[in-house]
């Protein structure tokens, strides 16, 4: 009856939640109708995880592979379990990636323990300031839970968590300073870490800040409780300037790019991503935080990378296009206006020099507005022979000869990114060969360009 009561509201708040679990309670006395509606639930549970989860909800993959592991809802299934986390991880969930840590760290849910697979996660999400992981991390290399001990790297990423506030490795960093693991023995700021532990409910840290008393001098005291309300003042301020961060980013600017490598290595203008704090990659509905990888200003190229698996272009194998070459570009121009949804546009290679005579740029007639920067320049089989750079400003060109430019657009010839690529030969093997078939060559391009934000 109470499960039916939060389920309609009948003199209590609705809490379709807490209905669940009065009818779960039901059901395992034997109740019939409460575990038929309990098996409902979970029916209508797992179709909806697995339908955002197939939809790339990083969230609903992450769910989606949990239930396969405890084998709870679902038929256990270690392998399709740990594949969905992957799926989530891959994404940038932290939260998948931390419970993946975790899994391999412990052998978890019958998953073969694995301690450098559990150190390769967990050092993805400290890298991203993910408390939890710097703690964990540091108890690894403390203990030498399957590894060789690293009391250094123990010491540094307790150091990063306790920096953040985290009080269990504010107590453990205090530790390591009264004994001088992984970093020398300094009483007063082993007194000045136990002093903030102790500030958030640490009864053994007032403990241990009584023993260090004994070891130092009023003045050193002082010294320490002043150095306590220091590093405080950084934490407050650290979280204020985060919050301040998520609550006031905004999108600064959009461009075009594409893979060149299946596994995430992106090609694209310096100047889409020039002077950006963080630069995201949109495919359809997902998101990706990308890295920089390689900057050439001089040329006007960037190289990013996200993690996945993906379509990619191919490099042309002639050494240069011809004048008068048919070619053809994907991109996302004035996302505001136009939508965010890929443009295909074509044209010709109308010189084989840029302005001014520039040895590095094609001349084409592909139709290019700001958004089409970065986005390949596509021989009739989907390779690339450019990358979109630049149009002529038509005030300039107004000022200088008294008429607009009609369609005169750049793009940097591919040597000068097939050069930068080169300097990475972890990404130069990486290449896939030439395409000879025009047969879908712009689905395929379709495929592998990627709309690029900035903030």
């Amino acid at each position: 009856m109470m499960g039916r009561y939060y389920e309609e509201g009948l003199g209590v708040p609705m809490d379709i939640l807490l209905a669940q679990e009065w009818y779960k309670k039901a059901a395992k006395q034997g109740h019939s109708i409460a575990e038929e509606i309990v098996n409902n639930f979970n029916k209508d549970y797992l179709d909806h995880i697995r339908k955002e989860a197939e939809n790339g909800n990083a969230i609903f993959q992450g769910a989606l592979g949990a239930e396969y592991l405890i084998g709870n809802l679902i038929e256990k299934n270690i392998e399709t379990g740990l594949s969905w986390y992957y799926q989530a991880s891959n994404q940038g969930n932290i939260e998948s990636q931390f419970d993946l840590a975790v899994i391999y760290q412990i052998g978890k849910y019958g998953v073969e323990k694995n301690i450098k697979k559990a150190i390769d996660w967990y050092e993805k999400e400290a890298e991203q300031n993910h408390v939890k992981s710097q703690y964990f991390l540091s108890q690894i290399f403390l203990e030498g839970n399957g590894i060789s001990k690293n009391s250094k790297r123990a010491a540094y990423w307790c150091k990063r968590a306790a920096e953040q506030g985290y009080g269990p490795a504010q107590g453990k960093i205090g530790a390591m300073y009264i004994e001088g693991v992984g970093i020398p023995k300094n009483y007063i700021r082993a007194y000045s870490w136990f002093a903030l532990a102790a500030a958030q409910g640490n009864e053994n840290a007032t403990v241990v800040m009584n023993y260090i008393e004994k070891r130092l001098s009023e003045q050193q005291i002082v010294q320490a409780q002043e150095l306590a309300a220091e590093i405080q003042y950084k934490i407050d301020h650290r979280i204020d300037a985060k919050k301040s961060q998520y609550s006031e980013q905004k999108i600064k600017g959009s461009g075009t790019g594409f893979f060149i490598t299946e596994d995430g290595f992106i090609l694209t203008c310096h100047h889409v991503i020039k002077n950006a704090s963080e630069v995201k990659i949109k495919i359809e509905e997902k998101i990706y935080t990308a890295k920089i990888i390689r900057n050439d200003s001089n040329n006007d190229l960037a190289l990013l990378k996200i993690d996945g698996s993906f379509s990619a272009l191919a490099f042309s194998a002639d050494r240069s296009a011809k004048m008068g070459q048919n070619v053809f570009t994907i991109g996302h121009p004035n996302p505001v206006l136009q939508g965010v949804n890929a443009k295909f546009t074509k044209g010709t290679i109308n010189s084989l020099t840029g302005a001014q005579d520039d040895l590095r740029l094609y001349q084409t007639s592909i139709p290019v507005q700001p958004g089409n920067s970065g986005g390949a320049m596509l021989d009739e089989n989907g390779n690339i022979l450019g990358v979109i750079v630049a149009m002529l400003d038509a005030k300039a060109a107004f000022n200088t000869s008294g008429s607009l430019p009609q369609n005169v657009n750049y793009a940097i010839k591919k040597l000068y990114a097939q050069a930068m690529i080169d300097t990475l030969p972890e990404i130069s093997d990486k290449l896939i060969p030439p395409s000879t078939n025009k047969i879908d060559s712009v689905e395929r391009a379709k495929k592998a360009t990627v709309m690029i934000l900035t903030y």
